[in-house]
């Protein structure tokens, strides 16, 4: 099972405390942090320390994977110039991906052109509600969640979830 972690910014990761904890409870959960690369065009991640930082220190069983390039309405991939947003987002966050990397558009928003743009720049797959789609096949059933406290489904809730199942 995978744990999806969106909304992953500098802001935001105060609140890695409590996927360290799930991730302690739970080691084999796979967990992908989605982060978005330049959020409000206020924090461009490759330039924060903060993130950085949290990338070198969780890097051996945090996985990243793009969320997007600013987070702002309407969602990218409603934009006509959606694939200019996913590259962005690619130039920024290329260090910290792993081989094989997905994309969950924020606000679950696609097109019939998302899975075209995301297979010419080398995408391994889509996330979206709690299906992971990879293109060469498969897919995963992952726990959606967030990473701070203004949605309704933040990721430290997922730890009663988690001791159910």
């Amino acid at each position: 099972m995978i744990l999806a972690v969106d909304d992953v910014c500098p802001e935001n990761l105060k609140y890695w405390k409590y996927v360290e904890e799930i991730h302690d409870e739970y080691p084999n959960l796979k967990i992908i942090a989605f982060v978005i690369a330049n959020f409000k065009y206020e924090q461009n991640v490759s330039n924060s320390e903060i993130f950085r930082d949290w990338y070198n220190e969780f890097k051996e069983w945090a996985e990243v994977g793009v969320h997007g390039y600013d987070h702002l309405s309407p969602p990218e991939q409603e934009r006509t110039d959606a694939e200019y947003f996913v590259k962005k987002s690619l130039e920024i966050l290329s260090p910290f991906l792993p081989e094989k990397f997905i994309y969950r558009p924020p606000g679950h928003q696609r097109t019939v052109k998302t899975e075209q743009i995301l297979k010419k720049l080398g995408f391994s797959g889509i996330a979206y509600q709690e299906k992971l789609k990879y293109f060469k096949g498969g897919g995963d059933f992952f726990i959606n969640s967030h990473c701070c406290d203004r949605n309704f489904n933040p990721v430290k809730n997922w730890r009663n979830f988690l001791k159910q199942i």
